[in-house]
């Protein structure tokens, strides 16, 4: 998983190939800065490949990310300030309000969003320890203090005030405030807040807290499909062993599931457990595959987790399965699928 992309584009506005030469380029951060193995560091190599000549648009819509990553690729990016005019798509809020700063010239539909607020983190440690972190936190405020107060004209003690009360400023605000350069005409789609999101930030506007209502759809509902045969107990029992989710088993198999309902969840459960090795918490995958979640109720939490250095992930969400009493949690656990499994073949080829 990448949350940035850099492309080189023709005069044309077309990918730039061989027989084109690139003329602008593209820079998209639409995801958690620093995040999931990718570092500044990947993203200042392939910033600093762009000709000197070359104009950039800077696409942000990001919930945030690391701060000492933000500050890296700010610094990075602000030395070719007059060749930068960023975009907030939907939402620059945290260390991706502070990357936006690095453009020369910042631009805002009205109804998206830039957040500022105080960073943070989570320290663990005795009095010693946690008066050193305190005091690295401090640094790094100080330095977001710097860059807003460089790009709006304010003086560090109101931007301190502005950065305390975590501000959120729309396209309009933000300009009236010194913040951007230009209010661009208001997205057709209203912008949303992830669920991480919803849980790190604590003053976000209700416009984007609210899950937009769905639009009718007047097409005719088509008639429900037949309901699939369940499938054989035995094959969901090889078919999640074989998968390497045997812990699946009973739960499927207690749902009477049929054949694309197992495949479907052991699809996810195979992507949740990828998710949880990129995030580098593997062990968390086995806890988000019994609970049920989402792939992408997954992806947030182990974002989450990762940006607050959990020791532990709770899922906090239901089984698609029904409840499991203590008796059936002990009898699955004891259950050996395969040794089942084989009983009943040998019992199926037995000579009549």
């Amino acid at each position: 998983m990448k949350w940035y992309e850099i492309k080189a584009l023709a005069a044309n506005g077309q990918p730039a190939t061989d027989g084109k030469p690139a003329v602008r380029y593209e820079i998209s951060i639409h995801g958690d800065i620093g995040f999931w193995g990718v570092t500044a560091s990947d993203f200042i190599a392939e910033f600093n490949a762009i000709p000197d000549s070359a104009q950039i648009l800077l696409s942000v819509h990001s919930d945030g990310g690391e701060v000492l990553e933000s500050l890296a690729i700010y610094h990075v990016m602000a030395r070719a300030r007059d060749r930068i005019t960023a975009r907030v798509e939907g939402l620059a809020a945290s260390a991706a309000s502070a990357v936006v700063m690095a453009a020369g010239r910042i631009e805002m539909p009205a109804n998206a969003y830039l957040m500022i607020h105080s960073p943070f983190s989570v320290a663990v440690g005795d009095y010693s320890e946690l008066r050193a972190a305190s005091d690295v936190m401090k640094k790094m405020n100080d330095s977001y203090a710097a860059i807003y107060a460089e790009r709006s004209g304010k003086d560090i003690a109101e931007i301190e005030a502005i950065m305390a009360a975590e501000t959120w400023l729309n396209g309009t605000e933000a300009v009236a405030a010194g913040f951007a350069d230009a209010v661009l005409e208001a997205l057709p789609a209203q912008a949303s807040l992830s669920a991480q999101a919803r849980a790190k930030f604590q003053k976000a506007p209700k416009a984007l807290t609210t899950e937009p209502s769905p639009v009718p759809d007047p097409t005719p509902t088509p008639a429900p499909a037949p309901t699939a045969d369940p499938m054989a107990a035995d094959e969901v029992a090889m078919a999640c062993v074989d998968a390497g989710f045997p812990m699946l088993a009973a739960p499927l198999i207690r749902a009477a599931a049929d054949p694309t309902a197992v495949k479907q969840r052991l699809d996810e459960a195979r992507e949740i457990q990828a998710l949880s090795a990129s995030a580098g918490r593997p062990d968390d995958a086995e806890l988000l595959v019994l609970a049920g979640v989402s792939v992408e109720t997954a992806r947030a939490k182990l974002t989450a987790a990762r940006a607050a250095n959990a020791p532990a992930i709770s899922a906090h969400a239901p089984s698609d399965a029904p409840p499991e009493s203590e008796d059936v949690k002990a009898t699955s656990k004891k259950l050996d699928f395969r040794n089942i499994y084989s009983r009943r073949q040998a019992v199926n080829n037995k000579p009549a």
